[in-house]
């Protein structure tokens, strides 16, 4: 289709990407012409119609990856993922799952019929078609911001007068019914509807689905994920850090050679096996010299990760509030805060929200590894007062409570 082909020539030609008519093009142009080829297509309801997706069509996770699955084992509706990358589409076939690619006639004529739209990171996890005024579409998001994440919001032409010229309905308020959250905290939901500029009253405080795994504790289910993992049958213990994403890993790196050699005999010392989740890190540093370092796979499921982990290190990312519904000991190492903080910005202060003891420096992050038992007993009441704050529910029901309040019927 002539929609799909302006965007991928956009997105090849690299040049384009250095001027406004790379914005301009992707943020108003193309959605412009999905809206109104859409319209060729009926918006009569299929009241038995869910479609999902996430990460802008490139991935198979979070949030409406357990929903679309437990939908799919526990109800009669018809489930549609749409995928953007031809491995992610033959991942959820091979589930036995219905899958459409993303740029299709079909998938626009699903998307106008569709009763419920599930997405995690934004309308790009789907298509900008003209929507149904009957069809219900339900913002998961993936993780309660700690970060400021809507500086350029204003400065898109989404949130300029172009989008109204064009009729276009691309802000979060003119086409999501609800977002979802974990927390029942007053402060945590106004900042939601700041940051994403919406009502209130949008906001439902359910629980994040991903989050229900966690409290699987069989113990086969557990011993098939370390085999899955590949983790070596001499290891007692595991450690997980996922830093938040930044652009500049390149110029300010967590470790130096040093740092993982001490960090390394250590780990060997104490049969303990350090998982990074952060590929930005694989480009920069040759790991085969550390044996109980390891980076882990580029499609490796965070909550099952979570499930196998004794000590999770973090720093500005929302895994340490998901992490808290574990009551595990979590070690923070924001290494880069003055300058994250200068050029980021952060909604808290770290202080504040901080289930474990704060680390700027790797030597410090070392020590505290060594003395994990003692930070454990030391930080447990932190943490839980934190688990609380920023998630209002433990129970592992958040799928069913969300599915409740749609009036989604399973079994």
């Amino acid at each position: 289709m002539i929609s799909n082909f302006i965007f991928n020539l956009i997105q090849r030609v690299s040049f384009i990407k250095k001027y406004r008519l790379y914005d301009f093009s992707k943020q108003i142009i193309y959605p412009f012409l999905i809206k109104n080829i859409s319209k060729l297509w009926t918006d009569r309801i299929d009241e038995k119609l869910i479609i999902m997706g996430a990460h802008y069509g490139g991935a198979y996770l979070d949030n409406t990856k357990y929903l679309f699955e437990y939908l799919n084992k526990n109800s009669d509706y018809n489930l549609v993922w749409i995928a953007k990358l031809r491995d992610v589409a033959i991942e959820i076939r091979k589930k036995g799952y219905s899958v459409t690619p993303f740029f299709s006639f079909t998938t626009i004529k699903l998307l106008r019929k569709a009763k419920y739209i599930f997405i995690s990171h934004g309308l790009e996890d789907v298509l900008p078609i003209k929507f149904s005024p009957k069809t219900t579409i339900l913002f998961t998001w993936h993780g309660t911001p700690i970060k400021i994440i809507d500086k350029d919001f204003e400065k898109s032409y989404i949130y300029s007068k172009w989008s109204d010229i064009f009729r276009l309905k691309l802000k979060h308020d003119q086409y999501i019914d609800y977002i979802l959250t974990p927390s029942g905290n007053k402060k945590e939901r106004e900042i939601l509807s700041k940051t994403f500029k919406v009502s209130p009253k949008k906001i439902l405080s359910l629980g994040y689905p991903k989050l229900d795994l966690l409290y699987n504790q069989d113990e086969k289910f557990i011993a098939n994920l370390i085999e899955k993992y590949e983790i070596p049958k001499n290891i007692k213990k595991i450690i997980l850090y996922c830093p938040t994403w930044r652009d500049d890993f390149k110029l300010n790196n967590p470790f130096t050679s040093l740092d993982l050699k001490k960090l390394n005999d250590l780990l060997e010392q104490t049969a303990t096996l350090f998982l990074i989740k952060a590929h930005m890190l694989v480009k920069e540093i040759n790991f085969e010299d550390y044996h109980n370092i390891r980076i882990v796979p580029k499609n490796a499921n965070i909550e099952e990760l979570y499930l196998i982990t004794n000590v999770l290190i973090t720093d500005y990312s929302s895994t340490m509030l998901d992490f808290s519904l574990l009551n595990r000991p979590i070690l923070l190492y924001p290494y880069d805060l003055k300058n994250y903080s200068k050029n980021w910005g952060l909604l808290y202060n770290l202080e504040d929200i901080a289930p474990g003891p704060i680390f700027y420096n790797a030597e410090d992050l070392i020590n505290g590894i060594k003395n994990i038992d003692k930070i454990d007993k030391e930080y447990e009441e932190k943490r839980i007062k934190v688990r609380n704050r920023f998630n209002k529910y433990n129970d592992g029901k958040s799928t069913e409570r969300l599915l409740n309040f749609l009036g989604i019927k399973y079994i």
